[in-house]
């Protein structure tokens, strides 16, 4: 398992960010690898903390055409990627889903 936190600033309110955030969750279930992603906010600081399968999986997410949509949007800025490592046992001994899949190598 792989993780990965991607922040950014937005210009435009949350409530106007609501429909296209949500066009752009149904997408996200078409990436491959990505097992799950939860959605932050604080201020005008959007983002999100995404669980991919590898860090091969996570970089073709980078790298791919539908993080480029929200690279490219002029109402977004100050962009921050952070790759972590997750701790399988640790994670699982707290009730996380990912702990448990990432220790049982699903």
């Amino acid at each position: 398992m792989h993780a990965v936190l991607i922040t950014f600033t937005s210009s435009a309110p949350l409530a106007d960010l609501h429909a296209p955030f949500g066009e752009y969750a149904q997408a996200l279930t078409t990436v491959g690898g990505l097992v799950m992603k939860t959605w932050i906010n604080e201020g005008t600081t959007v983002g999100g903390f995404h669980i991919f399968e590898s860090r091969a999986a996570a970089d073709d997410y980078l790298s791919g055409a539908l993080i480029a949509t929200v690279l490219g949007n002029p109402a977004f800025g100050e962009f921050v990627v952070r790759h972590l490592g997750i701790i399988d046992d640790l994670s699982a001994l707290n009730g996380s889903p990912i702990g448990v899949v990432g220790a049982t190598g699903g």
